[in-house]
């Protein structure tokens, strides 16, 4: 018992050291990234204390309605206007994932039947359970994954980092504890709560515990006439979580086991980073999108970190989101049915056969 409570306290100690020093250097998205770090520290010294599973649900609603907040008429019109770079951003990021696949199947650097699950751009867990259906190794695909989201998310911060430099100065913040209108907070946890119980009820639905409350919570700021109010107190622990989330999820064992795969596991991750960004300079030279927004709303990582990062780098946060729940979307429901035909084609032997694709998706 002491043991937990003394890593407990490692690990927020650290956390707040790390937020403290990031934040002095102007980072971006420091709340998120330096419980990220020290997590990922923790776990290499093989201290890992336990966060209970329910509470990163609850992170990523509060992160969901935070979205809504900016969401405007003049929004959706931006979004229809732009449709077309949403889909096929989305299955060019689809596209790198099962060459890059390929491309470590060839290099011996895979498994065939794990390979082409491994750097799925979004719908991690789907992956993996796929992934074990056609006979590949869970662990690896779930490291791979969690592997992606982590160096994804450190240089989505740098470039974020840069091109924040290169544009205008960003306002201060209210401040950790700023007036709170209580009226706007409770519709607004009452929001949080609803798209939650929603959430339960179609867990089947992509990242529905993000959109859910972020729809919830954009309807209540639209008919309602309030507006969607969230303290800073409230948002920089679920950063933290969501954090703590991707750093505790590697070990000392896993590294090991699976070190001679990073080098080629990081090589394709860096290789998708690359061929996204250029997707996201084309959509910001053809339909006039702001650099940072278009390389937030392209970047190959997970929903949630990339909602974060967005937050705090001052980029278009509603747009990101939707070009982002679009390729989880997509990527749930093509890419079993893309990587199963993949697995097959190259000798993956699935016990499911091609129903096992379909009931992923």
């Amino acid at each position: 018992m002491r043991a937990k409570i003394t890593d407990w306290l490692l690990l927020a100690g650290s956390s707040v050291v790390l937020v403290f020093l990031l934040g002095t250097i102007g980072c971006p998205a420091s709340h998120f990234l330096g419980p990220m770090v020290s997590g990922l520290i923790m776990s290499l010294l093989g201290r890992t204390p336990r966060v209970p599973a329910w509470s990163f649900p609850l992170a990523k609603s509060f992160i969901g309605a935070m979205v809504a907040r900016g969401i405007s008429q003049g929004f959706w019109a931006i979004l229809a206007g732009s449709w077309p770079f949403l889909v096929a951003g989305t299955l060019w990021a689809l596209l790198l994932g099962a060459l890059m696949s390929l491309v470590l199947l060839r290099l011996g650097v895979m498994g065939k039947e794990s390979a082409f699950w491994c750097l799925s751009p979004g719908g991690a867990s789907v992956m993996v359970m796929m992934a074990g259906q056609y006979g590949g190794d869970m662990g690896v695909v779930a490291f791979a994954q969690y592997f992606r989201v982590l160096v994804i998310s450190l240089a989505a911060i740098m470039v974020s980092s840069l091109l924040m430099d290169a544009g205008p100065a960003r306002a201060a913040g209210p401040g950790l504890f700023p007036p709170v209108p209580w009226a706007d907070l409770a519709l607004t946890l009452v929001a949080v709560a609803v798209g939650l119980l929603v959430a339960r009820l179609f867990p089947r639905f992509p990242g529905g515990q993000l959109l859910l409350p972020m729809i919830f919570a954009g309807l209540s700021k639209t008919f309602l006439g309030h507006s969607v109010f969230l303290p800073p107190w409230l948002l920089y622990p679920c950063y933290a979580l969501m954090g703590w989330r991707i750093g505790l999820s590697f070990s000392r064992d896993s590294l090991s086991a699976i070190g001679r795969m990073i080098p080629g596991l990081f090589g394709g991750i860096m290789a998708m980073f690359l061929g996204c960004a250029a997707f996201g300079w084309l959509m910001s030279v053809g339909a006039g999108i702001e650099p940072l927004t278009a390389y937030l709303a392209s970047c190959p990582g997970g929903l949630d970190a990339v909602t974060i990062i967005a937050a705090s780098s001052g980029a278009d946060l509603p747009f990101i989101t939707a070009m982002q729940a679009m390729r989880l979307i997509l990527v749930i429901s093509l890419g079993p049915w893309v990587y199963g035909m993949l697995t097959r084609f190259f000798g993956g032997r699935p016990d499911g056969g091609p129903a096992g694709g379909k009931g992923g998706a």
